[in-house]
């Protein structure tokens, strides 16, 4: 049985670069390893990449729809759309533990609660926050799989910001929202990082990707060697 290894942050933290490099360095010590990432790359995930994250996967989905909404309405349609995505996902994770010594996943449940849960007017809805939480464990026990860590990578947004500006398909569906939008993200990031201290463990990523990638490979070789 294998350990399921998630990786988390603002878009232009450096976690998907750090992933390959991840990835790379476990093969290369002798560990399989298997590369994921959501939203997926299977028929749901491409209709979260359309209408919720806003690139174009080709599946020529009419978004009009989309004008007529408010925030809050994306948000929690958003919420149900990813966990859609997840439990299909779950069903090839919870499988391949079995021939894979390490999963590691670009963006996992909590990137759901990180940019769902933030509203425009900068208020708060914790009702709304607690049920993105519900839905993440519901979906996680029904497929009986655990995540064994999640590598938080820490930034602050005008520093994430920076290293996107003027590469060519870094930008997303969110690079129209202001740097306040950003911000809020990191904070529910760190606040997680805070009430789950067992499973996430915060790193700075200011540090060029190839060094936050070694410091993150020596970490789950020791995690392997202590479950197994």
């Amino acid at each position: 049985m294998g350990i399921f290894i998630t990786l988390e942050g603002i878009d232009g933290s450096g976690k998907t670069t750090a992933a390959d490099l991840i990835a790379g360095s476990l093969r290369e010590a002798g560990y399989r390893v298997l590369l994921t990432q959501e939203p997926t790359g299977a028929y749901l995930g491409t209709v979260v990449k359309d209408i919720v994250i806003g690139r174009d996967s080709g599946k020529n989905i009419d978004l009009s729809f989309l004008k007529t909404l408010s925030k809050k309405t994306v948000s929690i349609m958003a919420l149900f759309l990813f966990s859609a995505d997840r439990i299909v996902h779950l069903d090839e994770i919870s499988i391949k533990l079995n021939d894979f010594d390490v999963i590691l996943c670009d963006r996992f449940i909590d990137s759901t609660y990180a940019y769902q849960a933030v509203y425009p007017n900068g208020k708060n809805d914790k009702s709304f926050e607690e049920l993105i939480l519900t839905i993440n464990d519901f979906v996680l026990r029904q497929k009986n799989v655990e995540i064994n860590r999640t590598y938080l990578f820490d930034l602050k947004p005008e520093d994430a910001l920076k290293r996107l500006n003027g590469r060519l398909g870094k930008f997303d569906g969110f690079d129209s929202e202001p740097l306040d939008f950003f911000e809020r993200v990191r904070t529910n990031y760190i606040y997680l990082a805070d009430r789950f201290k067992s499973r996430i463990k915060k790193i700075d990523a200011s540090a060029p990707a190839k060094d936050t990638a070694a410091l993150i490979v020596k970490d789950i070789i020791k995690l392997i060697n202590t479950l197994y």
